[in-house]
């Protein structure tokens, strides 16, 4: 974590009644090194708050600021346990953890966001562009095999829609924004490995990401700020030779301005000051969440006035999550796109742009490709909410 993070964040922990407890926080160093003139990485460490006592670990440079540390420990343990020292974890839950440690077990297909073919997977969707690609034939392309005949369905699936995703979407409309306003504040909930960010630095003046894999905020640190992490960036080619069987090439990159970061927090106990940022951006999360309709005010409230929203999924709800969301809505919306349209407006947004169909493809390996069909829009913060 910065130093310079500091000052953004506040205490998840929740209190009786369910309310944060949002105080201010105060860091305790144990390891650091200087990377501006005035920013430190803090590789060890702690965030105290003073209000409640609270503590929360800084683990090889990820602050890790959850109402419940025991819980995300140890169900977070696979991708803790690669980067972390064990004598590094607090003292209170590592036998637990070490534990949890020796259960882990490799799967075929990884279900769990600290999974190395799941981050896998993120590491091709964010870092990994099609345009420029030299044409098939004249040497493999990363979605090509290295020996045999390539398959002509993914190979036109890919060059066709591989970069017309929410990124490029979302780069286009802050791109067009950034030429009549100041450079924005940006908070990104659920930012995995951090990949959006590089497509937005040119027009924004700050950046936190936030997301509750401890695996995916270390690789967004190394990635986007420089800073040591034990990654190798293998993504699935062939199966025959393994779930990750081919090495990619992601360069690294440094900034020493301290107005970038990534940690590691929860949406439903967010340990972020409220009402600083011009953009607040959450793809693909509405329906992961069992009450989705908190996702536009946990945005509105981190918002400045006149501050902007971009929300983007495909809607893959599960049904006791879509039957509580029926319950809610007026009986005259019977779509995803509108439904959610509807509680974002409810919770005070204006829609400003609105995109129905935006192709979302994962590759997962040389002969199998998904592809989502995701709704994104972009709205202004206009009032108090309704709900």
């Amino acid at each position: 974590m910065l130093n310079t993070t500091l000052s953004s964040l506040r205490c998840p922990r929740r209190k009786k009644g369910r309310s944060r407890c949002l105080s201010p926080l105060k860091l305790h160093c144990k390891i650091q090194t200087r990377v501006g003139s005035e920013v430190f990485e803090i590789r060890s460490g702690s965030l105290e708050c003073p209000s409640c006592t609270t503590h929360y670990p800084i683990l090889e440079g990820v602050a890790v600021l959850v109402d419940d540390l025991r819980s995300y420990l140890l169900s977070h343990v696979k991708g803790i346990s690669k980067r972390v020292k064990i004598d590094d974890i607090p003292k209170e839950y590592r036998r637990e953890f070490l534990e949890a440690r020796d259960e882990i077990e490799s799967e075929h297909i990884e279900e769990d966001l600290e999974a190395e073919r799941v981050n896998a997977l993120y590491l091709m969707n964010h870092f990994l562009r099609a345009k420029g690609a030299p044409a098939t034939g004249s040497g493999p392309s990363w979605w090509q095999p290295l020996s045999g005949e390539p398959s002509p369905w993914i190979d036109a699936w890919v060059r066709n829609y591989w970069d017309c995703g929410p990124f490029a979407k979302i780069e286009d409309w802050i791109s067009t924004k950034a030429k009549t306003q100041n450079p924005m504040q940006v908070i990104e909930l659920g930012c995995g490995v951090g990949g959006l960010y590089r497509q937005l630095k040119p027009f924004i003046s700050s950046y936190l990401g936030v997301d509750g894999s401890f695996a995916s905020i270390s690789m967004a640190r190394h990635l986007g700020l420089g800073v040591p992490d034990r990654s190798s960036f293998r993504v699935p080619g062939d199966l025959l030779q393994g779930p990750l069987s081919r090495e990619v090439s992601i360069p690294v990159e440094t900034n020493t301005s301290g107005q970038v970061d990534w940690i590691v927090g929860d949406l439903d106990s967010l340990p972020l000051r409220e009402g600083g940022a011009d953009l607040c951006i959450a793809l693909n999360t509405i329906d992961m969440l069992d009450s989705p309709q908190e996702l536009p005010k946990i945005q509105h409230s981190l918002l400045k006035e006149g501050g902007i929203a971009i929300q983007s999924c495909p809607y893959i709800w599960h049904e006791a999550v879509a039957k509580k969301l029926r319950k809610l809505l007026p009986k005259d919306i019977h779509d995803s796109a509108r439904a959610v349209k509807w509680l974002y407006e409810q919770t005070g947004f204006k829609i400003e742009a609105n995109e129905e169909h935006v192709p979302w493809l994962f590759f997962k390996h040389l002969r199998q490709i998904e592809l989502y069909s995701v709704h994104i829009f972009m709205g202004k913060k206009s009032r108090s909410p309704n709900i």
